[in-house]
């Protein structure tokens, strides 16, 4: 938003939101899912602390880490078992190494487990 052809500009804000939302959307997003902050990739303004109303006198919402401390977590199911879906993976050094996001379940650093259906073993570890 700091950009200097866009100075914190509401028209160019507009422009954005409607452009990008039907997007949104269209891809699956409900519309009380979608939050919209303006933020200053230069300097950092409306990340942590508000922008100031001489900067940006239009918009008088949170700053991004205010609206994310407010947001309700998904539900978690630590008891069911472990469904760790595959993101990504890279060979380092001779290490294969796998990236993933515990979807339900539990994984502790250390823990032994079975990739399927290979039934490939593999080791919980760190980066």
């Amino acid at each position: 938003m700091d950009e200097s052809t866009v100075k914190w500009s509401k028209a160019r804000w507009d422009e954005i939101v409607n452009g990008v939302t039907p997007f949104l959307l269209a891809t699956g997003f409900k519309a009380n899912q979608i939050h919209w902050v303006p933020i200053s990739g230069l300097s950092g303004d409306n990340l942590k602390d508000r922008v100031s109303k001489d900067v940006c006198s239009w918009y008088d919402g949170p700053s991004l880490i205010e609206l994310i401390d407010k947001m309700e977590l998904e539900e978690r199911f630590p008891e069911a078992p472990l469904r760790v879906p595959i993101l990504d993976k890279m060979n380092d050094a001779g290490a294969k190494t796998m990236f993933g996001k515990v979807e339900s379940g539990t994984l502790k650093l250390g823990d032994k487990c079975y990739i399927s259906p290979s039934e490939l073993p593999v080791q919980v570890g760190y980066i």
